[in-house]
Formats: structure tokens, C-alpha cells, sequence
């Protein structure tokens, strides 16, 4: 509990002073839109942790991860009154196909099948405390890590260059090409999952055959399709606060979802650990 306390005070002081340093010419607080769309990300939280209360199943966040995106990136669009800007409508639409995408798929999985394992295991650790307990490992730590991963939404808003057609074609390109690869793997894991015969086995089928984490990949390409928005302003600062978007969200995939996922899955098929050793975690190796 410590090492989430700390992590989530570090985290938000990180989006205090992203927000402070972005806005240098105005503190007034109703200026500082970052933490607008934070406090609407932890409102939209507070809101999936009662009902998670409720259900007895603090899992339902991960169904309702991507719609946090649709939440920050339409609170940050009133806030910073980007409602006509062709860009940051063009950018709010992008997430929010990529957001009720992964939402359909998470929640299609899950719907029925009880608490994820990763929580059961939390549950069991918090004991009796665990309802104010999954409020700060779970909830405000997703609601804070969605609100840096969105900083590309955020800095991309504030890019107040023309959108021309060339940079519609590059990022969405990006984006639809990552946004096909996370959903063609989820689909081909799904499939291979169903097959009976399988059970037990390891998938390599399609692109899998690429990496152990070819859906991670697909995500980490449709943040950098949103961060790619930055970069046409020609600011620099503005272009590296963006940047945090994919590095952060690879990071997460690469030091901690895909670690605990092998680990999952080593626990369960003795010759995991062997292809760990001749694959790549979340970069496709082309052979």
C-alpha cells in the first residue's frame, strides 16, 4: 500500500506541475485545464469504484479504461474551448474510436467471468480494507495514469497550427494501422482461445508469430499516432510534453502489463519461459 501511496503522490504531482509549467502566463486555477481534465477523470473514477463496490468487482475498470480517454479529452475540449478547432475534434475522435473499441472487447471478455485474477489477488491482500484500499491502488491510479498518458491529447490541443491534409493522412495512417494491429491480435487470440485443442498451448498464430505482445504494440502505435499531432507546431516543449504519451505507455507495457502477463503465463505452461528467450516482449521481430 506504501509503494501505491507513493507512486500515486508522485504521479499527481507530476500533473500539478506539467499543468503549472504549461500555463506560465496565467495561475489562475480555472486556467490550469490539465487539472480540469484530471479532477473529471478521478470524478468519472470515484463513480466506477461505488459501483465497483457494489458489484463486488473492482475489475469493471479495466472495461472502462478507454472511456476514461473520452472523458479527459471532452473536458479538456470545453475547457480550453477547442470545441471548433478541426484538429482537436479530429483528435477527440480518434480516441474515442479507439476508446469504445478496446471497451467492447474488454468488456465482451470479462462480462460474466468474474473478478480478473489480478484483483482477486488484491482483494485477498487488503482482507476487510480492501473497499477503501481498491480506491487508491486501482481507481485514482488509473485515473492518474490515464491523465498522463493523455498529455498528447492535451499538447496536441494546444497546437494551434492549421490541420492540413498531409498530417490528417500521416497520423490517422498511424493511427488506424496500430488501431488494426491491437484489434486483429485481439481477435486472433480470441480465436486461438476458443479452439479446444489449443488449451494449454502457446499462441503464435498470426501476429503473435511477432512478438508475445503484438496487441500492447497496436496501443503503443495509437498513441503515437495522437502524439504525432504535436509536432507540426514547431515547439519544441510542446512536442516533448507530448512525447510522454507513448513513452509512458510503453513503459507500462514493457516493465510492468507484459512482465506480469509472463509471468501468468510461465506459472501455467512450463515452456514459457524458454520462448520468452527467443522472442520479443512487445516490438514485432520480423524473421
Amino acid at each position: 500500500m506504501k509503494r501505491i501511496m507513493i507512486f500515486n503522490t508522485i504521479a499527481i504531482l507530476l500533473i500539478i506541475i506539467i499543468s503549472y509549467i504549461s500555463t506560465p502566463d496565467n495561475q489562475v486555477l480555472s486556467n490550469h485545464h490539465l487539472l480540469i481534465g484530471f479532477t473529471s477523470v478521478i470524478g468519472f473514477m470515484a463513480v466506477l469504484w461505488i459501483l465497483s463496490l457494489i458489484v463486488k468487482d473492482a475489475s469493471i475498470v479495466d472495461i472502462f479504461w478507454g472511456p476514461a480517454f473520452i472523458v479527459l479529452s471532452s473536458s479538456l475540449l470545453v475547457a480550453m474551448d477547442q470545441v471548433y478547432s478541426e484538429r482537436s475534434l479530429f483528435i477527440l475522435f480518434l480516441v474515442s474510436v479507439w476508446a469504445l473499441r478496446l471497451a467492447s472487447h474488454i468488456g465482451f471478455r470479462n462480462i460474466g467471468h468474474g473478478e480478473d485474477f489480478r484483483y482477486v489477488e488484491w482483494r485477498e491482500e487488503g482482507g476487510k480494507n480492501y473497499w477503501w484500499f481498491s480506491f487508491f491502488r486501482v481507481f485514482l491510479l488509473q485515473g492518474a495514469l490515464c491523465t498522463l498518458v493523455g498529455l498528447s491529447i492535451y499538447f496536441g490541443y494546444q497546437n494551434s497550427a492549421p490541420l492540413s491534409f498531409i498530417e490528417t493522412m500521416i497520423c490517422s495512417s498511424i493511427f488506424f494501422v496500430g488501431l488494426a494491429w491491437e484489434s486483429t491480435s485481439d481477435l486472433q487470440l480470441k480465436s486461438f482461445k476458443n479452439n479446444p485443442s489449443n488449451k494449454g498451448k502457446i499462441c503464435k498464430a498470426g501476429l503473435w508469430k511477432y512478438s508475445r505482445h503484438p496487441n500492447y504494440f497496436g496501443d503503443l502505435l495509437v498513441w503515437v499516432s495522437i502524439f504525432s499531432f504535436s509536432v507540426s507546431s514547431q515547439n519544441i516543449y510542446l512536442i516533448m510534453g507530448s512525447f510522454l504519451s507513448p513513452l509512458i505507455m510503453g513503459s507500462i507495457f514493457y516493465y510492468i502489463t507484459g512482465p506480469i502477463m509472463d509471468l501468468a503465463m510461465m506459472q501455467s505452461r512450463p515452456d514459457y519461459k524458454n520462448y520468452m528467450e527467443n522472442s520479443n516482449s512487445l516490438f514485432p521481430k520480423f524473421k
